[in-house]
């Protein structure tokens, strides 16, 4: 305790978040259930990439500073997870997370560790195969999330009279879907993979044939002025790239059975994340030679 002390002091910044973690020996850590592969909830215990993405960084604060830290996990719900963090009732948001531009004045993203594009799920009864033909149907997206703006942005650039449906989050929408209330629910490729794996009549199900609308860089989230964590989150990262760790992680999550039935998302490696561990490898190599 004595040395966790001691290196607090010498440490000290202008981080309250990061400061607290060290005071406190403690980071609470925010999750989002039912989003295979990235978070959700196994015999009790929150698991996915994101999850495991945060206790690396954990990893990296008990070593950097030589103290032990308790990790408390708190369940958040889907439309509140930004806020969470804004409002700092949690350090890290360990969760479905895409950067844009409006959430950037709410909180502050790390460096990419995956990139994704929103698609629609429909059922394959309704014959709905392109965009355009959702003019005139409901659509479900989640309240305040990219889905609901980019449906917005859709219908006033092209009329297309879609009645947005809000939902708290992905399993409403889902189960809206299911149960014929909505024609189609918009959200991230990568969220309707893993829910896909759980579907008992997955075959009744399709996804849209094309990615919809901007390609999406989801991080790991800390509140703004929480300077300090950030860096130590994008360095950790960046690590995990430049070792080939990430590789394997990647693998575990996206490539392997998550399901007791064996049922994996099989989403290989977007070229742009390819593109962005060939860069950070090489700025790697580049920077040993000095």
């Amino acid at each position: 305790m004595l040395a966790a002390m001691v290196l607090f002091s010498e440490n000290a910044i202008a981080d309250p978040v990061l400061d607290k973690i060290l005071k406190t020996q403690n980071i609470t850590l925010a999750w989002v259930d039912n989003t295979k592969p990235i978070s959700w909830q196994l015999n009790g215990q929150p698991t996915g990439m994101a999850i495991d993405l945060c206790l690396d960084v954990v990893e990296n604060l008990k070593q950097r500073y030589k103290t032990d830290i308790n990790v408390t996990w708190k369940k958040v719900p889907t439309a509140a997870r930004f806020d969470v963090i804004a409002h700092h009732q949690a350090d890290i948001l360990c969760a479905v997370a895409a950067n844009s531009g409006q959430r950037n004045k709410l909180v502050s993203f790390s460096i990419p560790w995956l990139y994704t594009k929103m698609n629609y799920l429909t059922k394959k009864s309704d014959n709905i195969n392109h965009e355009e033909m959702l003019a005139g149907h409901t659509v479900g997206a989640i309240s305040g999330g990219t889905s609901a703006i980019a449906l917005a942005k859709m219908n006033k650039e092209f009329n297309y009279s879609i009645s947005v449906k809000l939902v708290r989050d992905f399993n409403e929408g889902f189960n809206l879907l299911a149960e014929n209330h909505i024609s189609a629910f918009l959200t991230d490729d990568i969220i309707i993979r893993g829910k896909l794996v759980d579907i008992p009549d997955r075959e009744n199900y399709q996804m849209s044939p094309e990615g919809f609308g901007e390609t999406l860089s989801y991080g790991l989230v800390v509140s703004k002025d929480a300077y300090n964590m950030k860096d130590i989150i994008d360095e950790e990262i960046k690590t995990l790239f430049t070792s080939r760790q990430f590789d394997k992680l990647y693998s575990k999550w996206f490539m392997s059975p998550i399901t007791p039935s064996g049922e994996s998302v099989k989403q290989p490696m977007s070229d742009l994340l390819i593109d962005e561990e060939n860069r950070l490898q090489s700025t790697d190599d580049n920077s040993s030679q000095f």
